[in-house]
């Protein structure tokens, strides 16, 4: 079990290839962006959870979450771990989350900036806008339809 603090916009990134973003956090919930390729089946709970199909083929999803509420990624547990507050909105954005990620050994858990950093040690090519950002313009995008 690794357990990494996150803020809102910041990614982990497990096994290469699957991300998992604080999205936004509200007083008694935590909302978690994850992009994952199409073979991994998310499931909350029982429920398989129902995607959204990215250009590229992979699946997106956005999942509300309770404090001590899991995630499943095939046999990988993400779980959230924070303090309900009843303070301002403004200080809630500014706290950590701890994000508990259970997966075999083989599995590789980076933080965003460590992951980055690999693909640029190892002579890769480098997204060209992080998912973090990605997932923030997205929903710009989505709110101003909505408001039209």
């Amino acid at each position: 079990m690794l357990t990494l603090t996150r803020r809102i916009g910041e990614t982990i990134y497990i096994g290469g290839d699957t991300c998992v973003t604080v999205y936004d956090r509200l007083r008694y919930h935590v909302i978690l962006g994850v992009l994952t390729p199409a073979s991994t089946c998310v499931r909350f709970g029982e429920t398989c959870l129902r995607p959204a199909i990215l250009p590229g083929g992979e699946r997106f999803y956005l999942s509300t979450m309770l404090n001590q509420d899991v995630l499943w990624l095939d046999d990988i547990r993400v779980q959230v771990r924070f303090n309900p507050t009843y303070l301002s909105t403004a200080s809630l954005r500014t706290r950590q989350l701890k994000i508990s990620v259970h997966a075999p050994q083989t599995v590789h858990v980076d933080r965003e900036e460590i992951h980055l950093r690999k693909l640029r040690a190892a002579g890769k090519r480098l997204p060209t806008m992080p998912f973090s950002a990605w997932l923030r313009q997205a929903n710009l995008m989505v709110s101003r339809r909505a408001a039209a």
